[in-house]
């Protein structure tokens, strides 16, 4: 059982500790945050033990590995750290906001001797796993073109004052909170992208944000397949990939990823359900078996690279 601290105890850190509440391979069994009021009834319930800083959550030997769900901007310092106390890092996409903050973070792991894994935990989806086969087996021929469109109703969910409020942690709107997972699965079959063309703008003007509240993307890449990627964080949930082929076209839909629809040639169309998935606990148990030796993450340091660097190309268009 790999014993894992968990550093921010917001909403997607409690999440994710709750996601491993059954598990016998990973449990959270300590917490840090910097406002312990604003998470009292999670401490409570889960009874986790709580470090007055991160330092003393490193000095703790019983601990086996890190989860930062924790802003952008603190995940290279907070890697370094943990890599230099020798636990193994789990942290929240994207690790960092430039590749070069990525190549850091990653060498700074690797350079320790411990395991880092990138929160991609859509990857583990059967949803996903089909699609994403569906375009490595090459049964759908020459991959055309590519869409990906993810949302939410950020601006309504963040709290006042919270981190993801601010823009330069959440450059060009919604991408790096949601439209990194659509790069993700993109480059993990398609390549690196060679190009972008972004246009990123706050539509809504009376809501006292100053973030970009819809963001539209345009790809090419290496490949010479092109893409979108469309994400809001000023609308209702949703979330739909397809992969458009001179064989078909395979779609991820729903924002839970539960259903996988394949439409042959002919126009025929497939739907199979794969409702109720625990993508989260999935993702760190498959983290957990890489520390242990038992198994690979989904998601390699290479892929990582690739969709970094197209991050940093989408944010530095947007501006």
């Amino acid at each position: 059982m790999i014993k894992a601290g968990l550093v921010g105890l917001g909403w997607w850190g409690q999440v994710l500790a709750n996601s491993v509440k059954d598990s016998n391979k990973i449990t959270v069994s300590g917490g840090f945050t910097r406002t312990p009021s604003n998470a009292s009834d999670f401490i409570n319930e889960s009874g986790i033990n709580i470090y007055d800083s991160y330092a003393s959550m490193l000095e703790d030997a019983g601990l086996d590995a890190i989860i930062l769900a924790t802003p952008h901007s603190l995940h290279v310092d907070q890697i370094k750290l943990a890599a230099n106390s020798g636990k193994h890092i789990y942290v929240e996409k994207p690790i960092a906001l430039t590749l070069e903050e990525t190549r850091i973070s990653i060498d700074a792991a690797r350079n320790a001797g411990v395991e880092i894994a990138v929160g991609f935990q859509r990857r583990c989806h059967p949803s996903m796993v089909s699609a994403l086969t569906a375009v490595k087996d090459g049964s759908l021929g020459r991959i055309l073109h590519v869409e990906g469109h993810q949302s939410a109703p950020g601006l309504r969910i963040y709290k006042e004052g919270s981190w993801r409020q601010a823009r330069e942690e959440q450059p060009a709107g919604g991408m790096t909170g949601m439209g990194i997972h659509l790069l993700d699965s993109m480059v993990s079959v398609l390549g690196s992208v060679d190009n972008v063309t972004v246009k990123s703008k706050k539509i809504l003007q009376d809501n006292g944000s100053i973030l970009d509240d819809m963001t539209s993307v345009l790809l090419e890449f290496d490949s010479g397949t092109t893409g979108y990627i469309g994400t809001s964080i000023a609308t209702s949930g949703y979330f739909s990939l397809r992969f458009f082929g001179e064989n078909g076209v395979v779609e991820v839909r729903r924002p839970d990823l539960g259903e996988f629809v394949y439409t042959d040639q002919t126009g025929q169309i497939k739907v199979t359900e794969n409702k109720g998935f625990n993508m989260e606990g999935r993702s760190l148990e498959l983290f957990a078996d890489q520390v242990n030796g038992e198994g690979k993450f989904l998601v390699s340091d290479q892929e990582v690279l690739k969709s970094s660097k197209a991050l940093e190309m989408v944010i530095n268009a947007a501006d």
